[in-house]
Parts: structure tokens; sequence; C-alpha cells
């Protein structure tokens, strides 16, 4: 049984989102919200969520302003938020989750699995949180640092750590300076989406990289990499490259 919280100052979407949770998330069974962070802090301390669906934007105090005021969470958020770009870059690269408002059904059964099948520990939520304030308090995207996280371990790094991510399965192999790798828990294609507006290049279908770190490119379509690793570029992905490395 999942219990989640709808955290939000307007009834409108409170009441759409109950609606759909009710429609489309059979797992969750219990349902209780709150229109104001006042009233949400002693929900979250008697009902204890499992799931809190929060707000961004509320009039006196934030969705924010409420993850700042528990000490302890045991719960995991998803935010809910009209569309604002650089918030949600800021979510993104903390590895938290969102539902752009207003919220389509697919993309809600999309979270509900995510946090299904890769509940983070409480402890690791907050570390999350922490570093998405400290992303959005930068006030440029090149300054952000990326979560990186599975099931027990989150790691922090800048992009400039970054040399290239691999595929491997369901998870990605981040190849980082000083000869350190992570396993994540994301895909390949989530690390796509989330760093193509910082130039990271998709040469394959099984490698995304940091144009950074290229050291030379051979007329045979391969990139040697500062790490001294060399990757094949993909057939189709030769024009798009040579293109992407003359604006470096």
């Amino acid at each position: 049984m999942i219990k989640a919280l709808i955290v939000d100052d307007e009834q409108s979407s409170i009441d759409l989102l109950q609606w759909l949770i009710g429609q489309y998330c059979p797992d969750i069974s219990v349902v209780q919200s709150a229109r104001s962070v006042k009233d949400a802090l002693p929900l979250i301390h008697n009902f204890q969520p499992d799931i809190v669906f929060l707000d961004i934007q509320m009039p006196h105090q934030s969705g924010f302003d409420l993850l700042t005021t528990i000490d302890q969470w045991n719960f995991e958020v998803i935010f809910t938020t009209a569309f604002n770009e650089f918030a949600i870059q800021a979510i993104r690269f903390s590895a938290l989750d969102y539902l752009l408002k207003p919220i389509d059904e697919t993309e809600l059964k999309k979270a509900v699995e995510r946090f299904k099948a890769k509940r983070i520990y409480a402890p690791a939520g907050q570390q999350l949180f922490r570093n998405f304030i400290q992303n959005i308090s930068q006030g440029k995207k090149e300054k952000f640092k990326l979560a990186l996280a599975d099931a027990s371990e989150v790691k922090y790094v800048t992009l400039d750590e970054i040399i290239r991510l691999q595929a491997d399965s369901n998870y990605t192999k981040v190849h980082l300076t000083q000869n350190r790798v992570f396993v994540s828990a994301k895909t390949l294609k989530e690390y796509d989406e989330i760093l193509k507006e910082q130039h990271f290049l998709r040469i394959h279908k099984s490698h995304l990289i940091n144009p950074t770190h290229i050291e030379s490119y051979d007329k045979q379509g391969w990139l040697k990499m500062s790490d001294g690793s060399e990757v094949e570029v993909a057939r189709r992905k030769k024009e798009y490259v040579q293109e992407a490395l003359k604006n470096i």
C-alpha cells in the first residue's frame, strides 16, 4: 500500500491529481491533501506518506520551504510545477522527479513506476534536494552539479569531471576524470535528455561524450578521449559530430 500526500494551493489541481491517481495508479491506495505548507507539516508527521506530490510555487511559503523545514525525510518527493526551464533543469540534474502541469496521466504513471522501481532511501532524497538548492542558487546551468544515484549511494560531480557515459543495459557507466567509474541507475537516454543542452554529444546508441575531453578524431570515425579511451562514432552520426566539433 502506497500513501500519497498532495500539497498544492489550488483545489482544482488537487482534485485533478486525486482523480488521475484513482484512475491510473491502483498501487496508491490512500491519498490526502493540503493547500499550504502550514497544513502539510502536521499531515506529514501524522499521515507519514510514502510520496509527496509537491507544488513548487505557492503563496506565503513554497514547496522548497516545506522541505527545508523538515529535519528527517521518510518519503519521496515528486515536484509538480508549471513550466520553468531553469528550475526543471536543476531538478533533473539533482536526480529528483517532477511532473509538469497540467499533469498527464501517462507521465504520472511513469513517475509512480519510477518510485516503485528505484526507491531511494530517505537520507539520499534529502541530499538530492540540498544539491538542487545549491544548483538553483548558482544562476547558471554550466555550474550545476550532476547527482549520480544508485540504490545505496549518491555522488555529485561537475560537468568538467565527466568524460563519457556508456550504456549498460538499463544502467549507465559514467566515466570520470582520475580513472573513476560510477554505475548509475539512470539510462543513457535519460542522461542524453539532461546533458544535451550542455553540448554533450550522443555519438552512438551506447555512448554520450563530453566534447571538452576529446583529444583527437581520426578519419575512420574514432574519438580519442582524455582518459586514453577510444570511442567509435556511429556511421550516421559522423556528419553531426564533425559539425559539432567545429563549434567547440
